[in-house]
């Protein structure tokens, strides 16, 4: 008996470690750092080489504002029909100075490998300026 329990042990220990070594699925949806102008993949979606950080003046309450805002193009990698929804942060010192939410431009789902327009507005957003870093992600609030 005492040589069966250490047989069963042994295997034990060879899945555990088996299972150890093997690679886990990271979370397509984890936030992600990117560098401005180059092309990314983000849970499913790239964004074209070339997309850019510009502004934009509006006036809010009889005010004028500059407000950040992103064009670019992105394409749906993923099996089924989707709009693109994420958020840019700019991070300085570990503060975000701004959070801009994108989505595809079409009033429809971008079909698999179907390419479309970024719509990214930074309303209500300060101009990011000296940020360390630019991260992506789902939309937080």
């Amino acid at each position: 008996m005492k040589r069966v329990r250490g047989v069963l042990v042994a295997l034990l220990m060879l899945i555990v470690v088996a299972c150890a070594g093997e690679d886990t699925a990271q979370d397509p949806a984890a936030a992600k750092k990117v560098e401005l102008g180059q092309e990314f993949t983000w849970n499913g979606f790239t964004v074209a080489d070339g997309w850019k950080l510009g502004s934009e003046k509006t006036t809010i309450a009889m005010e004028e504002a500059v407000q950040p805002v992103i064009t670019g193009e992105v394409t749906n990698e993923d099996a089924e029909p989707r709009f693109a929804v994420f958020e840019f942060v700019f991070v300085a010192d570990g503060q975000a100075q701004a959070t801009i939410h994108c989505t595809s431009e079409s009033p429809e789902k971008l079909d698999t490998d179907e390419s479309g327009p970024l719509s990214c507005p930074g309303l209500g957003q300060v101009m990011p300026q000296g940020y360390d870093s630019i991260q992506v992600g789902e939309v937080t609030r």
